[in-house]
């Protein structure tokens, strides 16, 4: 009987020793497992980042593909004004209908490109949107005539209009 005890002890120890070992084991798998859900975390958020700066930089390489586009545009446009400028110069001495036609044409062609007339008018003198070339005595900081047309390009200065600018 003393021998079955020993024996009964020696498996109870053994049982113990297993159950302790396997609650070692079961601890290591619960922190392993815990590392591994942390690095998913780790690699999503930097899944998450890399996907919004890849969306951003799309928008701002399409940001400065158009900015580019528009500035290409703006020389040219700058060397066709000029043309029309002469159009309206021969309008203003000769009257011609034809030609108001070919100005009104060229004015809505450079409308649907983005151009548009700065309007001066009787309006205040603006120095942002315009040069002033001489003073003349009359209503003060109005515009008295318009010199030159100014233009902007969607929502920036083209070329500033050019007027003559009222004084006391």
């Amino acid at each position: 009987m003393m021998k079955q005890k020993g024996q009964n002890d020696e498996l109870l120890e053994d049982k113990n020793n297993k159950n302790a070992s396997n609650g070692d084991e079961v601890d290591e798998v619960v922190d392993e497992l815990e590392g591994l859900k942390q690095q998913i975390q780790d690699f999503e958020n930097k899944y998450k980042r890399a996907i919004a700066d890849y969306q951003n930089l799309q928008k701002r390489v399409q940001e400065e593909k158009s900015e580019w586009i528009r500035s290409a545009n703006k020389d040219l446009l700058l060397r066709i004004l000029t043309v029309l400028d002469t159009l309206i110069l021969v309008y203003q001495h000769t009257q011609d209908k034809n030609v108001q036609v070919s100005i009104q044409q060229f004015l809505d062609v450079l409308k649907a490109e983005g151009v548009i007339k700065i309007e001066t008018a009787g309006k205040d003198f603006n120095p942002h949107i315009m040069e002033c070339i001489t003073t003349e005595s009359g209503e003060e900081n109005k515009v008295l005539e318009e010199i030159r047309a100014g233009y902007m390009l969607y929502d920036k200065i083209l070329r500033p209009a050019q007027v003559k600018v009222g004084k006391k």
